[in-house]
């Protein structure tokens, strides 16, 4: 079938990709991604980055095969999704915690994916693809298009990825094009949150590596027919908090991209940190929580022993999450 010509931006661009569980992809991401905020009251994203030796003690396997890996760990994300289902709009699934369990790994991990649409949730595959050319392309099809062979079901694939966009446009512009299409998002990495990365991105005198790539992941996004109609566009930043004015200006300097935000709890970043990366309205900015959410019964002695109430206390600790980004983000 030929694709139908381009129009305006303010058209509804929208990829249905129906199952019998009512899912459906249907706009620009960031519409998408802001009437789930609406809906849970709190810009905020909890990361499944599962560990088999973190894992609640009822649930840890008693045989050392992948398969009995992935079990439990699937298991232990089925019920962390349940438990924040509600509370926040979106889950970032980090695949390397899947990949290193080889076939049974994947398969967990698009599961996962499908799990999470059923309850409601939109989901960011943290994959941070980077190759060029004819692999781009594939990566993109892979992770980000409408699956259109019969034995994919829908519910598998992402609503958006994160990019590392080190080799140029080439990286991201496969990427974009088929999010602009499917109504779904990138987050090309523009400063992450690990400290040791500072050696890289501080790089340079009159403009940091982090500078340049925040200037180039507005243009890349820049273009009509990637905004939608809340005026943001699909191409989006990961920026963590480091202080306050050269958050705030890299803010001001890419007012359409949306941002996701690391960085708080675990790595050391709090609500006010997370402050400056809001545009006006307490837009523009989804906040990921991952190890002080997932991991919060390891907090509380009660819910850590063996019968303990982990998932009370993981919803416990989303709720809280939720609260205090909610409470910066509110105008």
């Amino acid at each position: 079938m030929a694709r139908a010509p381009h129009q305006s931006a303010s058209r509804i661009r929208a990829a249905r990709a129906s199952t019998g569980d009512g899912y459906s992809v249907s706009g620009h991401w960031c519409d998408r991604l802001e009437s789930a905020v609406a809906r849970c009251g709190a810009p905020v994203a909890v990361g499944l980055d599962p560990v088999v030796e973190r894992l609640p003690l009822d649930l840890r396997p008693t045989r050392t095969t992948a398969a009995a890996a992935c079990e439990s760990i699937a298991h232990f994300c089925r019920e962390v999704i349940d438990a924040i289902s509600g509370v926040v709009p979106c889950v970032k699934i980090n695949s390397a915690f899947f990949e290193a369990y080889y076939e049974h790994g994947v398969q967990a991990f698009y599961e996962l994916i499908a799990h999470a649409h059923r309850r409601e949730l939109l989901v960011i595959a943290d994959v941070k693809r980077g190759d060029i050319g004819s692999t781009a392309r594939l990566y993109a099809k892979g992770h980000i298009e409408t699956p259109m062979l019969e034995d994919i079901d829908p519910l598998r694939a992402p609503d958006a990825v994160t990019l590392a966009g080190y080799l140029g446009r080439s990286a991201v512009a496969p990427f974009a094009e088929i999010a602009e299409r499917t109504g779904r998002g990138v987050y090309v990495l523009v400063r992450p949150s690990e400290p040791g990365a500072d050696v890289i991105h501080e790089f340079g005198e009159r403009q940091r590596l982090f500078q340049h790539m925040a200037s180039l992941v507005d243009e890349w996004g820049g273009a009509p027919e990637m905004l939608g109609e809340c005026g943001l566009s699909c191409v989006g930043a990961v920026v963590a908090p480091k202080d306050e004015p050269s958050t705030a200006a890299l803010r001001a300097a890419m007012p359409r991209t949306p941002w996701l935000v690391p960085g708080y709890g675990a790595q050391g970043s709090d609500a006010a940190a997370c402050a400056p990366c809001f545009l006006p309205g307490g837009r523009g900015a989804l906040v990921n929580a991952s190890r002080s959410v997932i991991y919060a019964f390891e907090r509380d002695p009660a819910a850590a022993r063996s019968g303990g109430d982990w998932v009370a206390a993981i919803a416990g600790a989303a709720e809280t999450f939720a609260r205090d980004i909610r409470a910066v983000a509110t105008p």
